[in-house]
């Protein structure tokens, strides 16, 4: 071969060649995509709208249509520079989203997700049956309708998952529940589509089917082998924090080997890439590396091009009137079909009304999917014309284009129906999701954390939907003059384009071992989460991140921790005061763990013996809080929890199981001791109902405790300091007379009384959880 053609240099006297033109124009669609998003962000519009309208400035319907621009994009053989690159994009990004795809949530969920699956085929289904009918009058189509029906219904039905990933992104949904089950939904409809037409052509071609067969065990092999991969690559350099670019590479060249094997073969490699994607091991070094050298190429680049050359491929200069009366009917139909589908299944499963238009609307995004089927198999559609084909494609962009803008108008429009709820662990079921964010400076505080979480994410096989997130701290040194934030979620240092891996190397590869090691027992996985800014903006950006991430509470370590012969150190008032930020501002309810690792709480998980958890009430809002974290101790077999409550002797406190008889004024008077009827009777209520449900099943242990004032509470604390080896208990609890005095003695305001007491007393060996319900839930706050 002709070294010029191998390594694509220009000929003759040409300046440039199809390869050439390729990468300027990606770099035309780059600039193009980013102004666009600069002037479209303000209105609440996604990066794929943008990026998709930078395409179509380049297409032929605008740019290319200048004789020289034309030339210069649309040279002899582009097309198949073009399709090779478009297939290289695609088969990155399904390799991510697998990576990326959270398989616990469509498990939980997977009723929720066929059922919306099912609806919208159903729905397309019958409208591409009438969409046939009337496609063939108006282009007088007359054989071969089982292939022109199975376009249409692939136009109607498909879903682009890249798509609606990233405009979900974009208007931080990612981590709400409607976002995820949204993006479930579009990549199960997307590789259902390529499923089910690959098998109809299949069947009619009758010689795919040995090849079909043939693909699936290739892949089967290729996810034996990454599995043997992926534990055997880290054990070569057990030093290093991420595996080495050769190595990354081997995954790489073996992924696009069986895709580019599966297309030879005219069958789409979708759902292989995707399948491989996924069943790569999800704990470890080699998960954590893939997700990392590939997040931001793909997001910054890649998805960026493949959706600007989506917009490039947009052509109606050759249409004529009939062809654009098909064009408005396929995009109506496009539209209804997802609507009728998803509302009927949104009825049947009993969705909230406010997520009825937008579910159907977003996952009416076309995409990759959709172009790619309607290129393949030409000789199998004896209906297919190059106008028909550009009616099909200009379709799905102005279908894409239409979608995009709705979803973002209904996000607007209904903005508060979208946010983060804010509300209290109280209030919070325990068969729903609990997102905790644990913040941590360093290995040491890491596995004092992830003990935290063992003992809330239930037993071996509990079946209650948790979600553990965990943020490595870095505090920029002073000498540095950028106050840039440096944050990534999903996987430890995600798209690092601004060098934070500088900045706690060594505690973050001693952080990675204990999770790994963590999540190798217990099979529970925690995503990794690096925030690296001063600290003085560190409380800033925690409050904005447990928005962000959604979560219900977030976990802080105490400024001080306990020294191997059992004293305490002192970490620095930097720390203490960035922790007293938190609990001033944080939009979520916020945990303050002292960590006696060596005397205290140990991980549930890996260990036989049994931990002994108490929690104190004494009443308020933040006891409670406390008190409902505690139901997911509840739920570890591996935990002893017990309740201790707390009582004024000077007062007639009902039982918690007693009866609910109305009392005289004086006698409510007496009881409450000062504090608000309302709280009392809210305490009252909560106790009554953690006691029926917890206690008399036998789950949990409860008893009472009698006091007369604060001294004779620390005598009792005391007296049950050695008993157990974490203490849970809420921060404040007003002017109560079972606390008087103590604040005489008060080291660390921020713990509030006992839990200052608990932290600083020589007598308590145990580890401590400080509690404090978010601050918007209750109005009597006391401040630091």
């Amino acid at each position: 071969m002709d070294p010029k053609l191998l390594f694509c240099l220009p000929q003759g006297d040409e300046l440039f060649n199809p390869l050439n033109t390729l990468f300027i124009q990606m770099g035309c669609i780059l600039v193009f995509s980013q102004l666009f998003y600069l002037l479209l962000k303000p209105c609440g519009q996604a990066a794929p709208v943008a990026q998709i309208l930078a395409g179509i400035v380049l297409s032929p319907v605008l740019l290319s249509r200048i004789p020289k621009v034309k030339e210069f994009f649309l040279q002899k053989d582009a097309a198949d520079y073009y399709s090779f690159f478009s297939f290289v994009l695609r088969t990155s990004f399904m390799f991510l989203i697998g990576l990326e795809f959270d398989i616990q949530f469509m498990r939980r969920n997977f009723k929720k997700v066929s059922v919306i699956t099912l609806s919208s085929f159903m729905a397309c289904g019958l409208l591409s049956l009438a969409l046939v009918y009337i496609l063939t009058a108006l282009l007088q189509i007359k054989e071969d309708y089982l292939t022109l029906f199975m376009t249409l219904f692939v136009t109607l039905s498909n879903t682009s998952s890249p798509v609606a990933l990233r405009s979900i992104a974009d208007w931080k949904l990612n981590t709400s529940e409607i976002g995820r089950l949204t993006l479930s939904c579009a990549l199960f409809i997307e590789l259902s589509d390529v499923v089910i037409y690959t098998l109809v052509i299949a069947s009619i071609s009758k010689s795919m089917i040995g090849s079909i067969f043939l693909f699936i065990f290739a892949t089967g092999a290729l996810i034996l082998l990454n599995k043997f991969l992926a534990a055997w690559l880290p054990k070569r350099n057990p030093k290093e924090k991420y595996l080495s670019k050769a190595e990354t590479l081997v995954f790489i060249i073996f992924l696009l080997i069986i895709a580019v094997t599966i297309e030879s073969y005219d069958v789409n490699s979708s759902v292989s890439v995707f399948t491989i994607g996924i069943m790569v091991p999800r704990q470890g070094k080699t998960h954590r590396t893939l997700v990392q050298r590939l997040s931001y190429p793909i997001h910054e680049f890649v998805l960026p091009v493949y959706f600007g050359y989506m917009g490039f491929r947009f052509s109606i200069t050759a249409l004529t009137k009939r062809y654009y009366i098909g064009l408005v009917i396929i995009v109506i139909l496009a539209l209804a079909g997802k609507l009728i589908g998803v509302i009927c299944a949104c009825m049947y499963l009993k969705i909230p009304k406010k997520y009825w238009l937008f579910l159907p609307t977003v996952l009416s995004v076309k995409g990759h999917v959709g172009l790619l089927l309607l290129d393949a198999n030409y000789s199998k559609k004896k209906w297919w014309t190059t106008t028909i084909h550009d009616m099909m494609l200009a379709s799905l962009v102005v279908t894409t284009l239409v979608s995009g803008v709705l979803a973002s108008l209904l996000l607007k429009a209904r903005e508060k129906d979208f946010a983060h709820q804010k509300t209290s662990l109280e209030s919070h079921d325990t068969h729903e999701e609990l997102r905790v964010l644990s913040c941590v400076y360093g290995a040491r505080h890491a596995r004092g954390t992830i003990s935290l979480i063992s003992s809330l994410s239930g037993s071996h096989g509990a079946s209650k939907p948790f979600t553990a997130l965990l943020m490595h701290l870095v505090p920029l040194p002073k000498k540095r003059k950028s106050s840039e934030l440096l944050y990534h979620e999903h996987g430890d240092d995600v798209g690092n384009v601004h060098g934070d891996d500088e900045f706690g190397t060594n505690d973050g590869l001693e952080i990675n071992d204990s999770i790994d090691s963590f999540a190798k027992d217990s099979k529970l996985l925690i995503q990794q989460v690096k925030l690296v800014t001063k600290m003085l903006n560190m409380h800033v950006e925690i409050c904005n991140a447990t928005e962000d991430l959604r979560v219900s509470i977030v976990f802080l370590p105490f400024h001080k921790h306990q020294r191997i012969d059992g004293k305490t150190t002192n970490d620095g008032e930097t720390f203490r005061q960035m922790n007293r930020d938190v609990l001033r501002h944080a939009p979520c309810s916020v945990g303050i763990f002292v960590d006696r690792n060596i005397t205290g709480f140990h991980q549930p998980h890996g260990f036989d013996s049994v931990q002994h958890v108490a929690a104190l009430f004494f009443g308020g809002p933040d006891d409670r809080e406390a008190l409902a974290l505690c139901r997911w101790l509840a739920n570890n077999t591996l935990i002893h929890l017990t309740i201790i409550q707390f009582v004024s002797e000077d007062t007639q406190t009902e039982s918690p199981v007693g009866n609910t008889t109305t009392q005289d004024n004086n006698d409510v008077l007496i009881e409450v001791a000062g504090r608000d009827q309302t709280e009392h009777e809210a305490d009252r209520s909560f106790l009554e109902e953690f006691h029926n449900r917890f206690v008399t099943t036998g789950q949990v242990g409860f008893m009472e405790k009698r006091v007369s004032d604060g001294p004779h509470t620390l005598t009792i604390l005391r007296e049950i300091g050695e008993m157990y080896s974490l203490f849970v208990v809420g921060k404040s609890r007003g002017d109560s007379p079972m606390t008087v005095r103590l604040k005489d003695w008060e080291e660390c305001p921020e713990l509030g009384t006992v839990g200052d007491f608990l932290a600083s007393s020589l007598d308590v060996n145990a580890s401590v959880l400080v509690v404090q319900r978010q601050r918007h839930s209750h109005d009597n706050f006391l401040d630091d």
